[in-house]
């Protein structure tokens, strides 16, 4: 039987989550329920979680005068509550300082010592804390600032243990051949960076404040990376789970690339693990052309756009926003447009005046549905989504909508009803074909309207009462 595990990156809990974070598992939320549809609930695991075990950690509680314990309860409990008060149908929360973690953590580190590839020796060199990452010179702006957080990273130089990355170059190479990084012009990156020569990577830090400990070093904390990529892992390692592993999709932002594809399949290999079966990098963007900014205060919480238009309108407002994978622009204007014309004006309308007509002419009554006609169209969207099309797939549910919409309109079957009932009987189950084809996508796409929009098409004799799918706002 087939399987599929769907991961996103697991968050820092230094800030709360904000729309960037929620276009990544809001797309990766929707790639499930396409899955689950398709293969059974049972055969799909999709998981999120903390990433805790950092310094960024240990400042952000220090600012809120909080026990570090008791200000990562607080925020795992944030970021788990906002994902699901947006309708995110996760399997799985993991917590990086969990038992279950902290020991996949320690076997593999210890698997990967046995097999000779971790060595004590001397770290110097540049660290961004914000990115919780080692930095070359290269990797620096003009000003020698970290481009992505504007400050100089700090100048390093202490013990580390070392990950022996140099040694795994063509078995990385070997791994690319076979598309382990999609879009393909992410692939193209890392394999440039590859074939650049690989150095061997730092995995402890002898400074670090917080964090696991080194199982052959108690001075030491595993490295945050090292020890964040492995929660993938320790999700699966319990009964019933185990298959997932080899079907296993990691969901990512093109700026962790390096961490998941070159770094975390090397790790895999030494431990003698199988390494992802995918890795998908989507782009980056902007909102109303402007990179997000707390001093700019254009960062925006994702509950705010739900609590106003919902979670249907959250979901298809930022995804549809540009093609998943590439870089784009979220534009206020825009999503507010879409809510207005395209799910108010546009399916909520539809639904609402086809169930009205039937049960003004046809006393609810239902006629044969033609829901075969749209066979072909079906398996177009279902493409779509399988090749993580996810902007496609919206922009061929809203066409069809707008093709019911015509067909309506073209035939005037409010007035046909009236001097053709026969004709308009035949019209009417078209339109109710297209509901249900509607309908079917929507439980992908719309799963907040999908129940109500079951309700309005009814049983298989009559329709149920119309209902408002998208109320108006202000």
């Amino acid at each position: 039987m087939e399987k599929i595990y769907l991961t996103t990156p697991i968050y820092y809990v230094n800030d709360i989550p904000h729309i960037g974070h929620a276009y990544n598992i809001l797309a990766t939320d929707t790639l499930a329920r396409y899955w689950r549809k398709k293969l059974g609930r049972e055969n799909v695991f999709f998981l999120t979680g903390t990433d805790e075990n950092s310094q960024k950690t240990v400042d952000a509680a220090a600012a809120k005068d909080q026990e570090i314990y008791e200000y990562l309860e607080d925020m795992s409990k944030n970021w788990k509550t906002t994902w699901e008060q947006i309708g995110i149908d996760f399997d799985d929360f993991i917590r990086t300082t969990e038992a279950r973690h902290v020991d996949t953590v320690n076997k593999i580190f210890n698997t990967i010592n046995k097999n000779g590839d971790i060595y004590k020796g001397k770290y110097e060199g540049l660290y961004c804390t914000g990115c919780e990452a080692f930095k070359k010179e290269t990797d620096l702006d003009e000003e020698g600032n970290c481009p992505d957080h504007k400050k100089a990273p700090e100048m390093l130089s202490e013990d580390n243990y070392f990950f022996r990355l140099s040694k795994y170059e063509k078995p990385l190479l070997e791994l690319f051949e076979n598309n382990l990084l999609l879009p393909e012009k992410r692939r193209n990156e890392m394999v440039s960076f590859i074939k650049g020569g690989l150095e061997d990577v730092s995995i402890s830090r002898e400074s670090a404040e917080f964090g696991i400990e080194l199982p052959i070093d108690k001075k030491h904390k595993i490295y945050v990376w090292f020890d964040a990529l492995i929660n993938y892992y320790s999700a699966v390692r319990q009964d019933g789970r185990e298959d997932f592993w080899n079907y296993v999709n990691h969901i990512i932002g093109k700026d962790i690339s390096k961490f998941h594809t070159i770094i975390w399949p090397a790790m895999l290999l030494s431990a003698g693990i199988v390494p992802p079966k995918s890795v998908f990098a989507h782009g980056f963007f902007t909102v109303d052309g402007t990179k997000m900014s707390k001093t700019l205060g254009n960062v925006i919480s994702p509950l705010e756009l739900s609590d106003k238009f919902g979670n249907d309108a959250l979901r298809v407002g930022l995804l549809s926003s540009f093609e998943f994978g590439n870089d784009g622009d979220f534009s206020f204007r825009n999503f507010e447009e879409l809510y207005r014309t395209k799910l108010a004006g546009g399916v909520g309308n539809l639904f609402n005046r086809v169930i009205v007509l039937i049960h003004k002419f046809k006393d609810g009554k239902k006629d044969i549905t033609d829901y075969s006609a749209h066979e072909k169209s079906l398996k177009q969207f279902n493409a779509f989504l399988k090749d993580k099309k996810i902007k496609s797939a919206i922009d061929h549910f809203f066409a069809t909508v707008d093709q019911c919409n015509q067909l309506m309109n073209e035939t005037e079957v409010w007035k046909l009803a009236k001097t053709d009932p026969e004709a308009a009987k035949e019209i009417f189950g078209k339109l109710l074909g297209y509901l249900e084809f509607i309908a079917n996508m929507a439980e992908i796409l719309l799963p907040e309207s999908y129940p109500k929009m079951k309700a309005m098409l009814g049983d298989e004799e009559k329709v149920g009462e119309a209902v408002i799918l998208f109320e108006r706002v202000e």
